[in-house]
């Protein structure tokens, strides 16, 4: 099945990368076309179709190499996943007691701040981080201001890898936003270099080119490996 180009962010992210961020592009496109897989190992134009249509369903069974079984073990290995499932009793209660006879669900939730960067960005990470170190290259890069560039920094430093984190943080007066700066503090704490940024296209420049500059694997968090890390 082909998804729409409109409808994914991966392919809305490499669009703007092209226009927005490399300039006009040679009549081949080689350039953008060789930092992204350079960057990721991935030809993603093998996967486009007449139309403007992206087969997401092919990139995903040929770009992950592991099956589900095989990303929980990696992700186990990591200390991620396998978190606890909690009853919320009360909150159940009072769904059934609200909603009438014969009604109302039980009321679960799934404790992912119990992962080891603290939040379930942490599964993304993982496969992520893992597909770098099993590539051979030396280091990551991640373009985010939230948890995701926590757990990045977090796999990185148990596998040994470099990691760099990109953030738009400050606005046009450049006045940083307090959330952001509090997880350059933690991506910091876990060995991470942290790139701070006014919030615009220049992500998206300055991303490749740190790509470009370090040979750094992209752990973007639209990548197939970090989406295939929340199948689980």
């Amino acid at each position: 099945m082909g998804f729409s180009v409109s409808d994914m962010t991966l392919r809305s992210h490499l669009a703007v990368t092209a226009y927005l961020v490399i300039g006009p592009r040679d009549t081949k496109g080689r350039r953008v076309g060789e930092i992204v897989k350079a960057a990721v190992g991935i030809d993603y134009s093998k996967f486009e179709e007449p139309g403007g249509r992206f087969d997401y369903e092919r990139m995903m069974r040929e770009a992950v190499p592991h099956s589900l079984e095989e990303i929980v073990k990696i992700q186990s290995g990591m200390s991620v996943g396998d978190t606890k499932l909690l009853s919320l009793d009360n909150v159940t209660e009072l769904a059934r007691r609200t909603a009438g006879g014969g009604k109302g669900a039980q009321i679960l939730v799934k404790d992912e701040a119990q992962n080891l960067s603290g939040s379930f960005k942490a599964r993304r990470a993982a496969l992520s981080v893992y597909e770098a170190h099993r590539m051979g290259y030396k280091g990551v890069v991640a373009a985010t201001s939230g948890n995701y560039g926590a757990a990045v920094a977090c796999m990185a430093a148990r596998l040994g890898l470099k990691c760099i984190v990109v953030q738009e943080c400050y606005d046009s007066r450049r006045v940083g936003q307090p959330e952001i700066l509090e997880k350059q503090r933690a991506c910091e704490a876990l060995g991470a270099e942290v790139v701070q940024l006014t919030v615009g296209p220049e992500l998206f420049y300055e991303t490749l080119k740190i790509l470009e500059d370090t040979k750094f694997y992209n752990a973007s968090l639209y990548s197939p490996s970090a989406i295939a890390g929340i199948e689980t």
